[in-house]
């Protein structure tokens, strides 16, 4: 992934006892100081998400071997044991790995954190009313789907900076994984005002945290004037924010 730009989301698991694997078709798990946490089965879990990783880009164009995307699956359950495997992944200090990390992928390796941790970090950042039972699977597949993004980004674009700003390839992984939902009576109020307000904060770094309910909704937005596959197509082009903007004009209204 894009260094770590993309390590804001990461999931991981592990077993006090020892490292344990589990295999399931061609997706290797393995569980990192894991006690008597739930064991559900993580590699069909993980299948189903890849799967729908791949979906996403077959439905507008773009054919990924499955493996490509992801081949292997380490669960952490403490949050220690994860910024630890994530700062050597990525020769990055631990202080540089956020508290509230859950997921995130490396040469096909989905790092995440366990359910129970994710959703402490879920609640802590949007509140137990967003939580549900699908969330940890759309974790996953929001992880995936950056997996995904980055292979085509490179096919298109030469590497993975083709996926965009941050705005756009979270905002599209968190549309396309089904998650932070925003009604359409919210996306009504908004107007280009706002949108354009939201891209020059989004550029300067002026944006207010928590960021992803930002991207979710300025994202989706963007969505009523353009497609999936536009965004994909453009998101490496250097006047991206023009190419929006055109969109924008030349939709009816």
């Amino acid at each position: 992934m894009r260094t770590l730009s993309l390590l804001i989301t990461i999931l991981l698991w592990g077993n006090v006892a020892g490292v344990q694997s589990a295999k399931s078709a061609d997706l290797q798990v393995t569980f990192h100081n894991c006690r008597n946490q739930a064991r559900e089965n993580i590699s069909v879990m993980a299948a189903r998400a890849r799967d729908r990783a791949a979906e996403v880009f077959a439905e507008i164009g773009f054919v990924l071997e499955r493996q490509d995307i992801a081949r292997e699956v380490e669960v952490f359950c403490t949050r220690e044991s994860a910024r630890e495997a994530i700062a050597a992944a990525f020769k990055a200090k631990e202080t540089d790995i956020p508290a509230t990390f859950s997921g995130t992928v490396q040469n096909a390796t989905l790092f995440i954190v366990s359910r129970e941790v994710y959703k402490e970090n879920f609640v802590g950042l949007y509140g137990a009313e967003l939580w549900d039972d699908t969330q940890y699977e759309k974790l996953m597949t929001h992880e995936l789907i950056h997996s995904a993004h980055a292979l085509v980004a490179k096919r298109l674009f030469g590497s993975e900076d083709g996926m965009g700003p941050q705005w756009l390839f979270e905002g599209f992984a968190i549309e396309a994984s089904g998650q932070l939902p925003v009604s359409p009576n919210e996306l009504k109020k908004l107007t280009i005002t706002d949108f354009n307000e939201f891209l020059r904060a989004a550029d300067q770094g002026d944006l207010k945290p928590p960021l992803y309910l930002q991207y979710a909704k300025f994202y989706r937005y963007a969505l009523q004037f353009v497609t999936r596959k536009w965004m994909v197509e453009n998101a490496g082009m250097p006047d991206l924010v023009d190419r929006i903007h055109k969109a924008l004009q030349a939709f009816p209204r």
